[in-house]
């Protein structure tokens, strides 16, 4: 499989992100696919794109439980995934919520 043809699949297939509809990784790498001569798009750029794609990175170089839950504030990273999962479905907490550090 050509390196174009690769790169035009895994745009295809990168999920679109909720949040900023407007701006989606897939599209830019659809653009580069089609914008750049084949000859300039190597195997390495596909198989980095593939490494995104596969999270080959987060398991290389796991995140220790100490990372994910700083003692300081450990529900920080919980209540950002749940703020990102809501966000997407179109949730919204009040001014209240936020003032007075609600989570749902």
């Amino acid at each position: 499989m050509s390196t174009v043809k690769a790169l035009k699949r895994l745009a295809s297939a990168w999920p679109k992100d909720p949040i900023r509809p407007h701006l989606q990784f897939g599209e830019l790498l659809q653009y580069i696919a089609e914008s750049t001569p084949a000859d300039k798009i190597s195997a390495r750029t596909v198989g980095a794109v593939k490494a995104l794609e596969d999270n080959e990175l987060m398991k290389k170089y796991p995140i220790s439980p100490k990372m994910r839950a700083p003692a300081s504030f450990p529900q920080h990273y919980d209540r950002l995934v749940l703020g990102h999962k809501n966000a997407a479905l179109g949730k919204r907490r009040s001014f209240l919520q936020v003032l007075f550090g609600v989570y749902k």
